[in-house]
């Protein structure tokens, strides 16, 4: 038998060395965490995407095909979600949804969050159908919703309903400055409505603003200015667009006044968004109404004037038929814009299923807007977009797939090649999610 004699001295030399290297690596784990850096010791992901996490909502009440024929295609274990996920992805303990009532009959503007997460800020639009509805004659004027529901997400994996709290009759859009929100609803005397909250989420101030417009219009989509002084909102059946300055006094909301006058910039705007600096503003013109638009839609830019009102249009993109909403990247240069195309008809449709796309645009820093291609996107109805922290990376909704069985929405991820002839390239792996994903918001 052979016997190796080693020394009591080397052991514990060995020994020392092994600890002191295990606490080298703890301590730097803790400094890492400290810093606010997540350390990872090992990513296999098929998924990159570069955020804490990303928050997605499933309208599971209604079908991708709903919007152009009324039939909902009900299922009775289907529920509205909340699903987070969190990065890096991988298949044990990155992804939990929970039962959050939410519509997707609005323009994407359904979910507010703060770009550093904690808490979600979910409007109803829409309340869920008795089990007996089987079909829907017209999605915008039944079964109005009138809530806010709070949602929990400081732990990615642990999302956490909170709390509702009532706003007025059918809310259209929401949005988020600090702890500020501001939600459009369609009742009169409430269609504008400002809310202050705490640390929880529980409104402390609740204010409705009187809008100078004509009392057939509602703002159907509503945007912070980055500074937070200023509100955009798109006029529908309009089609204008219309800017307030937000009057403080001693750092309180006191009222609001109309800047310039509202302009109109086309048939149907639906979804808008500020570039970073405030300088000018994007939005949707649909031209029809979601599932029913024959048209290709344009995303406008208008050069907005904080100051005299004296608000222009800078430029137009075609962007594809029945669009959704758009994302800017974080440098400005680039806006990714989700649309339908004719898939959204019955199953027996001959496009049913077919035409769903992502429009890279193009933005130079004096706002002109040049297409720089599209890239097709599975399943039916690609509606809302995030770009990651740095822009490399593309996330995309998709309402539902094409395949009989288990009804299914998900997201689907891109890479970003940037540069002057930007693209995208699809990556590896997906995630799926409860049937009508509309919406997404990203925490950085």
């Amino acid at each position: 038998m052979w016997v190796c004699r080693v020394s009591s001295k080397k052991v514990t030399t060995f020994l020392t060395f092994v600890t002191l290297l295990i606490m080298k690596k703890v301590l730097f784990a803790v400094s890492a965490i400290l810093a606010g850096i997540t350390p990872v010791f090992s990513q296999n992901s098929l998924i990159t995407f570069n955020a804490r996490n990303l928050v997605v909502l499933s309208d599971a009440d209604i079908s991708a095909s709903t919007f152009s024929d009324g039939v909902l295609y009900r299922d009775a274990t289907a529920k509205d979600q909340l699903t987070s996920v969190k990065f890096p992805v991988d298949r044990a303990n990155s992804i939990q949804s929970i039962l959050v009532p939410n519509s997707a009959v609005n323009y994407s503007k359904s979910i507010a969050v703060p770009p550093t997460g904690g808490l979600a800020f979910v409007i109803e639009s829409k309340t869920a159908p008795a089990d007996a509805v089987k079909e829907i004659k017209d999605l915008a004027a039944e079964h109005k919703g009138q809530r806010v529901y709070v949602v929990d997400i400081v732990n990615p994996v642990s999302p956490k309903l909170k709390f509702p709290f009532s706003i007025g009759s059918n809310p259209l859009s929401i949005d988020i400055y600090k702890n500020e929100l501001i939600i459009s609803t369609e009742e009169q005397g409430k269609k504008l409505g400002f809310l202050e909250t705490d640390g929880e989420g529980k409104p402390t101030r609740l204010i409705y603003l009187p809008i100078d417009t004509d009392s057939t219009q509602s703002l159907v989509d509503v945007s912070f200015h980055p500074s937070g002084n200023f509100i955009a909102a798109s006029l529908a059946p309009s089609g204008e667009f219309v800017m307030y300055k937000i009057i403080r006094e001693n750092e309180k909301l006191k009222n609001i006044e109309t800047i310039g006058k509202p302009i109109k910039l086309g048939d149907k705007l639906t979804y808008g968004r500020f570039s970073a600096d405030g300088s000018k503003y994007f939005v949707v013109d649909s031209k029809g109404d979601l599932g029913k638009a024959s048209g290709e839609a344009e995303l406008l830019v208008v050069n907005v004037d904080t100051e005299g009102g004296d608000h222009k249009v800078a430029g137009k993109v075609a962007v594809g038929t029945n669009p959704g909403s758009f994302a800017i990247s974080p440098d400005g240069s680039l806006i990714a814009v989700a649309s339908a195309g004719e898939g959204l008809g019955a199953w027996t449709d001959e496009n049913a299923g077919q035409g769903g796309k992502v429009t890279l645009v193009k933005v130079g820093a004096d706002g002109t807007t040049t297409k720089a291609g599209d890239f097709p996107v599975g399943g039916i109805l690609p509606t809302s977009l995030a770009f990651d922290k740095d822009g490399s990376n593309l996330a995309v909704s998709v309402f539902q797939y094409f395949s009989y069985g288990l009804a299914q929405g998900g997201v689907e991820f891109f890479t970003v090649t940037k540069g002057d002839s930007p693209s995208l390239t699809p990556q590896k792996a997906r995630i799926t999610v409860q049937r009508g994903a509309h919406a997404l918001r990203v925490v950085y």
